[in-house]
């Protein structure tokens, strides 16, 4: 049975890019299950004041995080990598070596929030 919510990539990038208003469907943020671990990915940071400006000069705009068993330093989520555009997002393998856009549509993996 699949859990997944998604049918398709443009179902997920529509609400995160363009023009934010949640009256459109656009989000935040959102916490997903893949594989037993939890993690959220968040346009902007989640942490700082400013978005980072990322090593080739671009402003990174989103960022996967991994959720902390336990909080470090205060926080309830360590980032494993930001991104300048959702190209970047979709093609990053930063959880466990599998690019984003195969487990954001993956059929197990489980949205468990968005915001």
């Amino acid at each position: 049975m699949r859990i997944n919510e998604y049918n398709s990539l443009k179902e997920f990038t529509s609400q995160y890019i363009g023009e934010w208003g949640p009256s459109d469907g656009h989000w935040l943020g959102l916490d997903f299950i893949f594989r037993g671990n939890e993690y959220r990915f968040n346009t902007g940071s989640m942490y700082e004041e400013h978005n980072t400006l990322l090593p080739d000069g671009r402003e990174a705009i989103f960022g996967l995080y991994k959720k902390n068993q336990r909080k470090k330093d205060g926080k309830d989520y360590t980032l494993l990598e930001e991104f300048a555009c959702m190209e970047d997002v979709l093609k990053s393998t930063c959880i466990e070596g599998i690019e984003f856009s195969k487990i954001i549509m993956d059929d197990d993996t489980e949205l468990v929030g968005q915001d």
